[in-house]
C-alpha cells in the first residue's frame, strides 16, 4: 500500500516536471518583431527589434510589458510603444509609432525638439525654422532631453489644440506648413496662433482650446481673404470674429 502511494507521487512529481519542461519549451519566446504605425523606417525599425536578443529564451509568461515599454523608449528615444502584444506560444510584437518633430520650444540660447505627446526629443543650438511649430512657453525648469514640456504651464491646452489638428489631419509636415507659432506666455487670458499665411489667430481663455482653433480654421478656409493679414478671434465656440487691424477689438465684424 505504501509503495504505491510512493509510486502515485512520484508519477505526479515526474508529470509536473516534464509539464514544466514542455511548458518552458513551448513558451519561451522565439522570436520579436517590431510593427510601427506610420512610418516605414526600416533603421528605426531595426534598432527596436533587436531587443529580440534581451528576450529570446525567456518564459511569455513572465514578460513585464510596463519594464519593457519604458526600456525601449528610454533607449531608443523618437518613439512611443503603444503596447507589447504577445503572440502565443513563443512570438512577441512591439508596437510603436514613430514621435516627429513637432515643436520647438526656445530656451536661452538652446532649442528644444519635442513629439506631439511634448516628450523632450533633441536639444540643438540652432532653430529647424518652418520644418516644426514653434512654441512660447512659460518653463518653470531647464528643460532636458527625455523630459516632457507637460509639466509646463498651459501645456494641456496647447495640447488640446494639437489633438484637434491631428484630427483635423493637419499631421507631421502639414501642421507646420501652416502653423508658424503658438504663443502661451504674451497673456494669461488668451494664446496667440500665428499663421504662416500672415492671419493671427487670438484664442480667448484655455478651455476648449481645441474646439476653438477648430472654429477659427474653419472661417480660415472658408474665407481666403482672411487669411493673410488681421486676425480671427474666437470667444467660445459660437462666437467667432474677424479684425482687419490685429489685436484690435474695435474695429470686429461680428461673423
Amino acid at each position: 500500500m505504501r509503495n504505491k502511494r510512493l509510486l502515485i507521487i512520484f508519477g505526479i512529481l515526474l508529470s509536473l516536471t516534464l509539464l514544466i519542461a514542455l511548458s518552458s519549451a513551448v513558451f519561451s519566446i522565439k522570436m520579436v518583431n517590431a510593427y510601427c504605425y506610420n512610418s516605414d523606417d526600416k533603421e528605426l525599425m531595426t534598432r527596436v527589434q533587436q531587443f529580440e536578443d534581451r528576450l529570446v529564451g525567456k518564459s511569455i509568461f513572465s514578460l513585464d510589458e510596463q519594464s519593457l515599454i519604458e526600456e525601449v523608449e528610454k533607449e531608443i528615444g523618437g518613439i512611443k510603444v503603444i503596447n507589447i502584444e504577445r503572440l502565443f506560444p513563443n512570438r512577441v510584437s512591439i508596437n510603436y509609432v514613430k514621435l516627429y518633430d513637432y515643436f520647438e520650444v526656445r530656451y536661452e540660447n538652446n532649442y528644444y525638439i519635442s513629439g506631439i505627446d511634448g516628450r523632450i526629443l533633441k536639444k540643438q543650438e540652432e532653430s529647424q525654422g518652418s520644418e516644426v511649430i514653434k512654441i512660447k512657453l512659460n518653463l518653470s525648469e531647464v528643460p532636458e532631453v527625455g523630459g516632457n514640456f507637460s509639466s509646463s504651464d498651459r501645456f494641456s491646452a496647447l495640447q488640446d489644440m494639437i489633438e484637434m489638428l491631428e484630427k483635423l489631419n493637419y499631421r507631421e509636415t502639414n501642421a507646420p506648413a501652416l502653423i508658424e507659432s503658438i504663443d502661451l506666455t504674451s497673456s494669461e487670458t488668451a494664446i496667440y496662433v500665428q499663421t504662416r499665411l500672415g492671419v493671427l489667430i487670438k484664442i480667448l481663455q484655455d478651455d476648449n482650446a481645441g474646439e476653438k482653433l477648430r472654429k477659427a480654421l474653419s472661417l480660415y478656409t472658408a474665407k481666403p481673404e482672411y487669411r493673410t493679414s488681421g486676425m480671427i478671434i474666437v470667444v467660445n465656440s459660437s462666437e467667432i470674429f474677424y479684425s482687419q487691424e490685429s489685436d484690435n477689438t474695435n474695429e470686429e465684424s461680428n461673423l
